[in-house]
């Protein structure tokens, strides 16, 4: 129930950090695009500085040579809103505001804050600056400007305006590769947050996979083993017989069943308790594993009894030294609470060889040479064979 609880906590945990993640990336692409649209506002305007540039000096160069007043009027308003945007985007893309765009529409501009594009900015306004403060009360709407104020202003223009062109080309170039870094950078973290949600997902899909590996082996230890000692129960034990005596008799060869009934256990479990008796029982199921061979099966059958399938073992002489190591180990004193308890072991053997026609009948035979072997004395061993002598 526990570990429901847990794999549950885990499962909501996991789907937090996707909606978190999600709407982190929603946020993140949300303010990439403002900043994408801001950066070409700014760049467009960048580029439109330039052509303000020419045309403050189209228009001074046309003024030069106009003689019609209407004309001239035009020209000169032309050459002030010249002034006034070029001067308007200037302030706006170093200290960040609102400037008119092409179609009349305010444009929304935040401050330039790439290093080299802030130097360029500021080189510009050194140049700008003085330059329009010289050339701008020269020319004033409606006033007739004589020529050679305008020749006075066309040399002023001459002297920065090529400087001033080439400033705006650079920020132009620098703001384009500035926003094609941040792009850059923003595909390489979106590929970053896509790897780093894989790899959570893969985790996920991991743990879940050893969740319920570790499940599955659990509910089929549950199916297969004794609670109590960790050996096979009688069900598994009954697959196992079957197996095993089905193989045997395919190959015409023998197998050998030992049924073990412990000696002298209630007498422990009456005296020291029932937790005591649990102790026992374990100290014996690991004394048999560790006298049984690699390919035998060990299981409890419940309450004090055991049965071990050897297969292969066909030879009287090998069946009895093997229940000889069991009856010595299991004669060994248990540690049990500063008490030394004792017990023995009753074993009966039966071949898969004796006229056998199944494996229950095995068990059965073996079942009542254990039983013989109790009346024999105890703490012993029986062969089926002797039981029938």
């Amino acid at each position: 129930m526990k570990a429901g609880n847990r794999d549950i906590k885990r499962l909501l945990g996991e789907i937090g950090a996707f909606i978190v993640i999600a709407f982190a990336l929603l946020v993140f692409n949300y303010h990439m695009a403002d900043q994408f649209a801001e950066d070409a506002a700014s760049i467009n305007l960048a580029g439109r500085q330039r052509m303000l540039t020419q045309r403050i000096a189209k228009t001074l160069l046309q003024l030069q040579y106009q003689s019609s007043a209407e004309n001239r009027i035009s020209l000169e308003r032309e050459f002030r809103d010249a002034i006034r945007l070029f001067d308007q985007t200037l302030s706006a893309l170093e200290q960040g505001g609102t400037v008119e765009g092409g179609n009349g529409e305010p444009v929304r501009l935040r401050r330039i804050s790439d290093a080299q594009a802030v130097i360029l900015i500021s080189r510009a306004t050194q140049v700008w600056q003085p330059m329009r403060d010289d050339i701008v009360p020269l020319v004033t709407v409606g006033v007739a400007i004589p020529s050679g104020t305008i020749a006075r202003a066309m040399a002023l223009m001459q002297e920065d305006d090529r400087r001033l062109l080439e400033l705006m080309n650079q920020l132009t170039t620098r703001l384009e590769n500035s926003r094609a870094n941040m792009f850059l950078w923003f595909q390489v973290a979106g590929l970053l947050i896509a790897f780093a949600t894989f790899l959570l997902i893969v985790d996920s899909l991991r743990r879940t996979a050893m969740a319920a590996t570790q499940n599955s082996r659990r509910f089929e230890s549950m199916a297969t083993r004794d609670p109590l000692t960790g050996l096979f129960n009688r069900r598994e034990f009954e697959n196992a017989l079957e197996r095993e005596f089905a193989s045997a008799q395919r190959r015409a060869g023998s197998m050998a069943l030992l049924l073990l009934d412990l000696d002298g256990f209630k007498a422990v479990n009456d005296a020291m308790g029932h937790d005591a008796g649990d102790r026992v029982l374990c100290a014996v199921a690991g004394r048999l594993s560790e006298c049984a061979r690699a390919n035998d099966t060990v299981a409890r059958l419940g309450g004090d009894e055991f049965v071990l399938i050897c297969p292969g073992i066909s030879a009287k002489s090998d069946a009895a030294a093997l229940s000889e190591r069991l009856i010595e180990a299991i004669n060994r004193p248990i540690e049990v609470e500063g008490w030394a308890a004792r017990v023995g072991a009753s074993i009966g053997i039966a071949f898969s060889n004796q006229r056998v026609e199944e494996g229950h009948e095995l068990l059965r035979r073996a079942d009542r040479a254990m039983y013989a072997a109790k009346q024999a004395g105890r703490n012993r061993y029986m062969f089926v064979a002797d039981m029938s002598a």
